[in-house]
């Protein structure tokens, strides 16, 4: 069984969000969202709370504002889990290298930016960010946290760092910091997720930026390929305008 685990600014029963989920996934699933509307705790305490209390053998956490377009992700995951026994994470988007002074995960740009995710923002913009420019499914040293499936096994052997993350910025880069250690994290083409946000970048991620930066200072630069990005040369990920030619819709 998959388990679902969303921190809800807006918790609202059989949601838009809620049926997009029971609708495309394909596989048994228990779904918590968890009431977070005054956004009192951070992403890795809410994690951590709805982890304790699951029963799945994977365990999704995504953002809410997050949709998927892929319909049977949920079998897509059970595979991948079930043909690599040292599989630890899986994300949509991630990075193959982690600079030691530099936080963002999409610093190292092309070719070692990985996936793709859709956006369709309240501006009426409807795009797709590509950070690499073929479909591939690929080994990275972490992944973006608007969506990530971990194996439950390594919630047994640790948690989301919450004292040092209290907040909703770099808990899943510090997560995949630590399974990366006994565990691969990869990115799968496989699954495409809708996304009603572009992030926010302000002093408080740099703040918590500087905290991951810190933590894992020893262990930066961190990479999976033996290619070194060069951050004057850095390329970015492309843009590719969606509207017009894909169903905007949200599977509900």
């Amino acid at each position: 069984m998959i388990t679902v685990i969303i921190s809800a600014r807006n918790p609202v029963p059989e949601s838009t969000l809620e049926r997009n989920i029971r609708k495309t996934v394909g596989s048994p699933i228990e779904l918590f969202m968890i009431n977070n509307s005054e956004g009192k705790n951070g992403l890795a305490s809410v994690y951590n709370f709805g982890a304790a209390r699951s029963r799945g053998e994977i365990l999704v956490f995504m953002h809410d504002d997050a949709f998927f377009m892929t319909e049977g992700w949920g079998p897509v995951l059970e595979s991948l889990f079930a043909q690599d026994p040292y599989l630890g994470v899986v994300g949509v988007a991630g990075t193959q290298y982690l600079f030691r002074d530099n936080c963002s995960w999409t610093a190292a740009g092309r070719p070692f930016i990985k996936g793709r995710i859709v956006h369709d923002l309240q501006n009426g913009d409807f795009f797709a960010t590509l950070f690499s420019p073929d479909r591939e499914s690929c080994e990275v040293v972490a992944c973006n946290g608007v969506f990530f499936a971990v194996r439950r096994t390594l919630l047994t052997q640790f948690g989301f760092d919450e004292q040092t993350f209290d907040s909703f910025y770099f808990h899943e880069m510090d997560f995949c910091m630590q399974a990366r250690k006994s565990w691969r994290v990869t990115i799968t083409a496989d699954i495409l997720v809708k996304h009603r946000s572009m992030g926010t970048y302000d002093k408080a991620w740099q703040r918590y930026g500087q905290l991951f930066l810190n933590k894992w200072a020893a262990e930066l630069p961190a990479s999976c390929t033996n290619a070194v990005p060069d951050p004057a040369n850095s390329i970015p990920a492309a843009k590719a305008g969606l509207k017009g030619k894909l169903d905007q819709r949200t599977i509900a």
